[in-house]
């Protein structure tokens, strides 16, 4: 009877197809019927041509089983009428003699295999085995054909259906470029697709602290940095969108989409030196601004109107040499309107691009044009705290080595962890690390409120002939109390404000 193991594992494949069988002499038909339920859980029998045909109609089999001679349609009709249905219906005929003529005809059908009676247990096992095999490749495909026009638009790609993080199918871009000449060298090169994935700073590959199949599945609708090489030995930068197949646990597609000739692999690993010559390239910044394009990736667009964070989604619809169009929503382009700045940060970029140089804002089309860009550390996502402009109700007093400023004193921001304060003239000797005291008074209420805390000097900036000076404190429970409040109503404030300007004409 076979391998008990071999059984259940046959068994466990072809627990999800169904069986139909044809014979027309019934004790044949009820002994077999019987073998194939060991294998299958869906057995259906027929005793004619004509009624597995019906059957087949009705039931769709993956897998059909039938004797030549039977009454009122034999086995070969039967089984052509069949493929014209259903061309990926396996058909195996049986006869109880090595017939050529009908061994010929099968041939010319498309069956799938010819067994003689009576059948034995070691040869069903070894036909139901190269069964599995052919569904399973037929499922793949149609799981990949199904699914890549709705992912990926661009003929290029390298795009690959995983099961279980395992590459099941490439496209022949893929085959090409790790240069193997089937999807079985494929897999015999890369049993996982996490071992083409190379080490690069900030992008997706297998490390300590990350697995790559975890960190994408859990980040639905995004792209990813990988690094990949080619069959020299050659490193490719690629952009990585992942999709699952819905209603089949354990697939995903995967799509690559080349970027290597935008050169921006050293931009993510490069020392501080480097960097700082990288960032200020507009080509560089065009170059990432373009790989996200290319990429599908949605960028967040990000003001600051006077310290209030507006943020929404934007989408680079065009690039032409240094002038770019980004679609925006209409509130994010009357906060553009108004400060003439903005900031693009995406999970591509190693850091925020300050984008300047506004050329045209069209609110109809809901696009800006803009032409000039870089690259900088800070951004808003990065603010530990809420900054915000404050009004006339808070005002400062600095005092510094017993000397007192706070005539001509401008607060350009405010935090609960610090403030920036502009000056006409700074004292000899004042640095970074310093230590002053601020008396913060706040006005508006029916009492002021006065906060006074030590401060550090954290920076130092000269701007026209006046310097701006970012200083750091920690403040005590009811001055922190106090800038919390200031700080919630500032910013209601400025949201009315807001408001109003976007209905602005």
């Amino acid at each position: 009877m076979g391998d008990p193991n071999v059984l259940k594992q046959l068994r466990a494949s072809l627990h999800s197809y169904s069986l139909l069988y044809v014979e027309d002499n019934e004790g044949l038909n009820t002994q077999a019927t019987i073998l194939f339920k060991k294998f299958f859980d869906n057995v259906i029998s027929a005793y004619d041509g004509e009624e597995g045909l019906r059957l087949f109609q009705q039931h769709r089999p993956q897998i059909i089983i039938t004797d030549i001679n039977m009454p009122k349609m034999d086995g070969l009709k039967m089984s052509e009428a069949i493929h014209e249905i259903d061309s990926d219906s396996i058909i195996i005929i049986t006869t109880a003699h090595d017939e050529l003529e009908f061994l010929h005809q099968s041939i010319k059908i498309g069956i799938f295999d010819y067994l003689t009676k009576p059948l034995k247990i070691d040869t069903l096992v070894d036909t139901f085995t190269r069964c599995v095999s052919i569904l399973t490749e037929s499922f793949h495909r149609k799981i990949f054909n199904a699914n890549l026009h709705a992912v990926f638009n661009y003929q290029n790609n390298l795009v690959l259906l995983l099961h279980e993080r395992n590459v099941v199918i490439a496209n022949q871009p893929c085959l090409d470029f790790f240069n193997v000449p089937s999807i079985e060298a494929l897999r015999k090169r890369f049993h996982s697709f996490g071992e083409i994935l190379l080490e690069h700073k900030s992008f997706v590959y297998d490390h300590e602290s990350m697995q790559w199949f975890e960190h994408i599945s859990s980040h639905p609708g995004r792209v990813f940095n990988v690094k990949i090489a080619d069959s020299q030995d050659i490193s490719h930068h690629f952009i990585l969108t992942f999709q699952s197949v819905p209603e089949k646990e354990g697939y995903a597609v995967l799509s690559l989409n080349d970027v290597t000739e935008l050169g921006l692999l050293n931009l993510y690993d490069s020392n501080a030196v480097e960097r700082e010559s990288i960032v200020k390239d507009e080509k560089t910044v065009r170059a990432l601004i373009e790989m996200a394009m290319r990429g599908g990736a949605k960028l967040k667009v990000h003001n600051l109107y006077k310290g209030l964070n507006i943020t929404n989604d934007g989408l680079v619809i065009g690039i032409d040499k240094k002038k770019i169009t980004l679609k925006a929503p209409y509130v994010q382009l009357k906060a553009m309107q108004h400060e003439n700045i903005f900031y693009l940060t995406s999970e591509l970029f190693p850091m925020a691009i300050l984008a300047e140089g506004i050329k045209r804002i069209d609110f109809d089309d809901q696009s800006v044009v803009f032409d000039h860009y870089r690259l900088v550390q800070t951004s808003p996502t990065r603010r530990e705290a809420i900054r915000v402009t404050p009004d006339n109700n808070i005002t400062v007093t600095v005092l510094y080595e017993e000397r007192k400023f706070e005539v001509d004193l401008e607060i350009m921001d405010v935090s609960l962890r610090g403030m920036r304060i502009q000056f006409p003239s700074l004292p000899a000797g004042f640095m970074e690390k310093h230590t002053v005291i601020l008396d913060i008074v706040i006005t508006g209420d029916m009492r002021p409120l006065i906060i006074n805390t030590s401060a550090e000097v954290f920076r130092i900036n000269e701007m026209n002939h006046r310097f701006e000076v970012v200083f750091i404190y920690d403040l005590n429970p009811q001055g922190h109390k106090n800038m919390i409040d200031y700080i919630a109503k500032r910013q209601m404030t400025l949201i009315r404000e807001f408001k109003g300007i976007q209905y602005e004409k």
